[in-house]
C-alpha cells in the first residue's frame, strides 16, 4: 500500500515545485518591467527593510538570484548589521543600587526627613554623582 502512494506524492511535489518555478519566474518578469518603469533608486523605508530580512535571510543563498529591488550586496549588508545591533545598548548613565535607594527611603521613614535633604547632605558629601530624584 506504502509503495502506491509513494510514486504518487513524489508526482504532487514534482507539480508543485514546477509549477512553484513558474510563480517565481512570473513575479521575477514584472518585477523587472515595474523597475523599468520606474526612474532613479528605490530606497527602502525601516519597515520594508524589516520584511525584506524576515522573508529573505530564511532563502539563504538563493535570494542572490532572486532579489530585484536592492542588490544582493545591499541585502546581506543589511542582515550583517541586524547581527551586529542586535545587542541592545542602555541609554543614560547606570541607575543607583536597590541598597542605597531604599536606605534613603528608610532613613526618611523613620526620621521624618525627606528624602530630598538626605540627597542634599549625600551630595555634600559625595559629590555631584549622587542624583535619586528622578529614582525615588
Amino acid at each position: 500500500m506504502i509503495h502506491l502512494f509513494h510514486p504518487l506524492l513524489t508526482l504532487i511535489a514534482t507539480a508543485s515545485d514546477n509549477l512553484l518555478a513558474k510563480y517565481i519566474l512570473y513575479l521575477k518578469n514584472e518585477n523587472r518591467i515595474l523597475r523599468d518603469r520606474t526612474p532613479g533608486e528605490i530606497h527602502a523605508k525601516p519597515h520594508e527593510r524589516a520584511q525584506f530580512l524576515k522573508y529573505g535571510k530564511p532563502l539563504g543563498k538563493a535570494i542572490n538570484e532572486l532579489i530585484t529591488i536592492v542588490t544582493p550586496g545591499t541585502f546581506h549588508s543589511w542582515v550583517r548589521e541586524e547581527k551586529r545591533s542586535r545587542k541592545k545598548k542602555t541609554i543614560g548613565r547606570p541607575g543607583k543600587s536597590v541598597v542605597l535607594r531604599e536606605l534613603i527611603l528608610k532613613i526618611a521613614r523613620e526620621t521624618g526627613v525627606g528624602y530630598t535633604r538626605i540627597l542634599g547632605e549625600l551630595r555634600k558629601h559625595s559629590g555631584p554623582a549622587v542624583s535619586l530624584r528622578n529614582e525615588l
